[in-house]
């Protein structure tokens, strides 16, 4: 019982005497350095002695239940989601993104379709490739008469 009171009582002196040497050399601006110094140290001393909680047990069961087939997605299942997503993104800030990336893509999944009058893509293309990116309305009327949702 003797060893916490002797423990506290060394660590308010060592931190008194930080504070009086950080006021000592630089006046008040010195104690609020050597007062944030101090706190740094404290928290990381307490965060090295004090324990958290023991980790719960795995339990096999909850394993086997997340490792069923068919039940996640996951982006390697798809692989060409990410390209054709970033082709999209893309597609909006440039037009160049778009003639050269975005349209034959989706002229080749129109074809795969059978959806060859997507008005859109049967035109020429822009006379003007370092202009604009076309709008989101206009990527929203692609993909929705891709998907078959308009004439």
């Amino acid at each position: 019982m003797r060893r916490p009171r002797l423990a506290a009582a060394a660590a308010l002196t060592g931190t008194g005497a930080v504070l009086a040497a950080g006021y000592a050399a630089a006046g008040p601006a010195g104690l609020v350095d050597a007062a944030t110094v101090a706190a740094v140290g404290v928290l990381i001393l307490a965060r090295g002695t004090l324990r958290g909680p023991a980790p719960r047990p795995v339990r096999l069961n909850e394993l086997r239940r997340e490792r069923q087939p068919g039940t996640t997605v996951r982006a390697a299942d798809f692989p060409a989601f990410a390209k054709i997503s970033s082709d999209l993104e893309w597609a909006q800030m440039s037009r160049r993104d778009y003639e050269a990336r975005l349209r034959p893509t989706l002229a080749r999944l129109a074809a795969n379709l059978g959806r060859d009058q997507v008005a859109d893509l049967a035109g020429p293309p822009a006379r003007d490739p370092d202009g604009p990116g076309v709008d989101r309305a206009t990527l929203e009327r692609i993909v929705a008469q891709l998907e078959g949702e308009q004439p």
